[in-house]
């Protein structure tokens, strides 16, 4: 007890100095002082700024901001609006958000969202109304990009909306915290019935093809112009120099604008001396005459399943119309004697990778390995009902040029703009001196000397351009190659998994799955009619053996019947179009992009 008491008179003289020696009677103000005490500790250690660590660092910092933390959302109001993008895809996954990356455009577009606290963190895509225009796929670029959703506005709840000049500047705003090669370019009030996919009246798309023209008569290199800085380099090279440094300089500057005929003399050697061409990785020579022909077949409302990547999960109608559709040359835009053309397809919807496709098979006709009338045969399933296996254009020279809407006028400021073409100035400058750089490198390596190996330089040739950069075997013709799966086919196989995510479609998937087993035979059935012909053409040839035994040496062989001419059939016969055509229009309709 003497210890306790000796705490609390220390406690006491220290709490109330000055007013004598503690006693029992003191207790209760002595306990209600160390309350006092007690309470005002708690505050201050409530009240005491604590240092900010970061496990992560920057990253940290970004998902913090992105939270919206001291931001009442409830407090403002919403706007629906369209925001037009423009985007360089070359580094990113595609444009749809994906659950194994982040590097898509959408991720880095609702990231962005977040983090200038224009949607909510926890805020789903259903709550926003979120649409888009298209869905570009990995490497594909955009000028005209279309999205639509719900952003924080300006005024508060309760406030008159303001209007779209005194509204937030979305574009800017989104711009200081988007990669560069992602851009807002304006937004737009749109109604509450609008959906950036569904209220497009067309897309646009422009597919890049690089090319060299045709060679001038007697094989001459074409003459330096104005727009063709790498022609202009090379003609000057040539004119100082000897005959020989005169065939590299200009081989050198044109890329490949001619080639030498093949077993056409050995190849030169020593310093200066231009090595032979046939090797090098070229610049296609295409015949823009016959693609514009071929072009043309695409205008109108047809059957594009050989143009396209077959999913009838969640297509089964490859019925689309294309507005315009033309291949013209590029103006201003030329360099070592390459020029670039350009693909412009309108359409009202596409299919899963129809430009790529349409693209891949222009370039064939370019080429000169199809010709043009090939565009209007695969249109047409009676004719080709199988897609023929064939490899898509490259994504990199696609663009989604546009996405249009019947009077929708986007708000684009111009200081915005500025800030937008001046970074694309940036890239277009840092892209010209890498051309630059390449287009010296092989100068430098036209010049080299070269040790004569008894070749004339040939080999595979190799394709350049936008649709494949490797070296090709001999082209085998469209309707001589393996064919894929008919639609048919797939419907069918796809009812029998099942898969299907509504009931709804699952009942559409099965109406025209049993269409298709009524017009295509299934595996079984089809194997069972084979073996059947083939017991046939057996009993037949063994018939036409004994009328051949039993007749006279002096009387000819009688033919062999039809039926034992033919090998019997391996595969099921392809359904008719006509009737897969007409329930076409009763399937539903798939993805618009």
């Amino acid at each position: 007890m003497e210890s306790v008491s000796s705490v609390e008179e220390q406690l006491y003289a220290c709490l109330f100095p000055g007013r004598g020696r503690y006693s029992p009677q003191h207790a209760a103000v002595l306990a209600g002082r160390l309350r006092e005490v007690a309470d005002s500790l708690g505050q201050a250690r409530q009240q005491q700024v604590k240092p900010y660590e970061e496990p992560d660092g920057k990253r940290r910092r970004k998902e913090l901001r992105g939270r919206g933390r001291d931001l009442d959302f409830s407090a403002y109001q919403q706007r629906y609006v369209a925001l037009e993008l423009l985007y360089l895809g070359h580094a990113y996954g595609g444009f749809a958000r994906q659950e194994h990356t982040e590097q898509t455009i959408e991720g880095h577009l609702f990231a962005a969202l977040r983090t200038t606290r224009l949607v909510p963190a926890e805020a789903s895509w259903q709550e926003l109304r979120y649409s888009r225009g298209g869905r570009t796929d990995k490497g594909v670029s955009a000028l005209g990009q279309v999205v639509a959703l719900l952003l924080r506005s300006a005024a508060r709840t309760g406030e008159v909306q303001p209007e779209a000049d005194v509204e937030l500047d979305y574009p800017s705003l989104l711009n200081r915290v988007l990669p560069q090669d992602i851009r807002v370019l304006g937004w737009a009030d749109v109604p509450d019935d609008f959906s950036a996919r569904f209220s497009a009246q067309y897309r646009e798309y422009k597919y890049l093809i690089a090319y060299r023209p045709p060679t001038p008569p007697g094989g001459m290199l074409q003459a330096a112009s104005e727009d063709d800085p790498g022609s202009a380099a090379a003609a000057t090279a040539a004119a100082g120099a000897g005959q020989g440094a005169a065939a590299a300089a200009a081989a050198a500057g044109k890329q490949g604008a001619a080639e030498a005929a093949p077993g056409g003399g050995k190849p030169a050697v020593g310093h200066g001396s231009a090595a032979p061409l046939t090797g090098a990785p070229l610049g296609e020579a295409l015949d823009v005459g016959r693609m514009q022909e071929a072009a043309a077949f695409f205008l109108g409302e047809h059957d594009f399943r050989n143009f396209c990547k077959v999913d009838v999960a969640q297509v089964t109608n490859f019925r689309r119309r294309v507005l315009d559709c033309r291949v013209e040359e590029l103006p201003a835009c030329a360099w070592g004697g390459r020029r670039l053309l350009q693909l412009h397809i309108r359409g009202t919807a596409f299919l899963w990778h129809q430009v790529r496709c349409m693209a891949a098979v222009l370039l064939m006709v370019g080429r000169g390995e199809e010709p043009p009338g090939i565009v209007a045969t695969l249109l047409d399933p009676q004719q080709v009902p199988r897609k023929p296996q064939y490899t898509l254009a490259s994504e990199e020279p696609l663009l989604l040029y546009s996405c249009a809407y019947g009077g929708l006028r986007f708000q684009r400021s111009r200081q915005n703009q500025d800030i937008v073409r001046g970074q694309l100035e940036g890239v277009l400058t840092s892209h010209l001196i890498r051309a630059g750089m390449l287009h010296t490198i092989q100068q430098r390596l036209a010049s080299d000397h070269l040790q004569h190996d008894g070749t004339n330089g040939g080999g595979k040739r190799q394709r350049g351009g936008a649709g494949a950069a490797t070296a090709c075997s001999k082209h085998v013709p469209l309707l001589q190659r393996a064919k894929e799966p008919a639609v048919e086919e797939r419907l069918l196989k796809h009812a029998d998994g099942g898969g299907c995510r509504t009931n709804a479609k699952a009942a559409a998937k099965a109406k025209a799955a049993a269409k298709a087993k009524a017009a295509f035979p299934a595996p079984a059935k089809a194997t069972a009619q084979a073996e059947a012909a083939s017991a046939a053409a057996a009993k037949a040839t063994a018939q036409a053996e004994a009328a051949f035994s039993s007749t006279p040496a002096s009387t000819p062989k009688p033919p062999a019947p039809e039926a034992a001419a033919k090998p019997a059939a391996t595969f099921p016969p392809a359904p008719s179009i006509s009737a897969s055509a007409a329930q076409a229009s009763k399937l539903p309709r798939g993805h618009r992009h």
